[in-house]
């Protein structure tokens, strides 16, 4: 069997490596127009509040071993927590499978970890097949490039991320924001508004949006991380550059059928944590 797999990000290749593994025959079509983002967390706990990923007991040492396949991991995060919220994260963290431990005030995440995201991206896709162009239209089958070439395979699945999904017309939000490249080296990983991992800080929401636009980091986004990681780290850090991108999250629906194809995406910032897991999920329904 024969698949064609659309997008060459994250998701993407988790999906290609997953079908590969399994047997299939994969070329990955990938349109190459953007470098990705440069530093990426895998943790499984979010937000002020202490959000666990419903699914991160499986999904987070899954993660982990797919991507520490590529190259290191870089474990352990912590996270400051204000005085008036422990009780609320205490209570979350007990009732999930994620493991943590608390640090005068801190909680520290063992399994959580960071990765050099641009290396494993290109470390994963060293020897997948794949085919340069930009999928405009696709169906159970078949996928058309723009300047009208089509490709032709048993399956075809749709991991193209925000910019596809907008085309394509699956649904959704998109969350604009930026990734702050620095001078310093942050070799622990520390979250608290921001975070801060390897020469990253990051990173920047801005409002929920209908729409897919193109993102162009604006001054008040650095601005906003550069006092962020002040609060964080004690210092303000010194920027090198930046990376800007729309995240496409679609609360939980994550993997369906469409037009006789699939779909796989709509992770948000939790993307790099989960897709693993999903790829895996659709290779055992495409072999039910």
């Amino acid at each position: 069997m024969e698949a064609l797999v659309v997008g060459g990000g994250i998701v993407g290749l988790n999906v290609a490596l997953a079908l590969r593994e399994a047997g299939w025959g994969v070329t990955l079509v990938d349109p190459q127009n953007r470098r990705g983002l440069a530093v990426a967390m895998v943790n499984p706990v979010r937000g002020r509040r202490g959000s666990v990923v419903p699914e991160a007991g499986e999904a987070l040492p899954l993660a982990a071993a797919v991507y520490g396949r590529f190259l290191p991991l870089h474990r352990g995060v912590r996270r400051p927590v204000e005085p008036e919220l422990r009780a609320k994260w205490r209570r979350k963290l007990e009732q999930s499978q994620v493991a943590h431990a608390w640090r005068e005030g801190d909680v520290w995440l063992p399994e959580a970890f960071w990765v050099e995201a641009r290396t494993l991206r290109a470390r994963m896709a060293a020897g997948l097949p794949r085919v340069l162009g930009r999928a405009v239209a696709w169906g159970a089958t078949q996928v058309q490039l723009a300047g009208g070439r089509v490709l032709r395979a048993d399956r075809v699945v749709w991991a193209a991320g925000a910019e596809g999904a907008s085309m394509t017309g699956v649904g959704g939000r998109y969350s604009a924001g930026s990734q702050l490249l620095v001078a310093e080296h942050f070799p622990v990983a520390s979250a608290h508004g921001v975070y801060a991992a390897s020469h990253a800080v990051g990173g920047s929401y801005l409002p929920h949006s209908e729409r897919y636009t193109p993102h162009v980091t604006r001054y008040g986004e650095v601005a906003w991380m550069l006092a962020k990681a002040r609060d964080l780290l004690g210092f303000s850090p010194t920027p090198t550059g930046v990376w800007a991108g729309v995240r496409w999250r679609t609360e939980g629906r994550y993997l369906y059928q469409r037009g006789g194809g699939w779909v796989i995406g709509g992770f948000g910032s939790t993307a790099y944590l989960l897709a693993p897991l999903y790829a895996r999920r659709l290779v055992e329904r495409l072999s039910g």
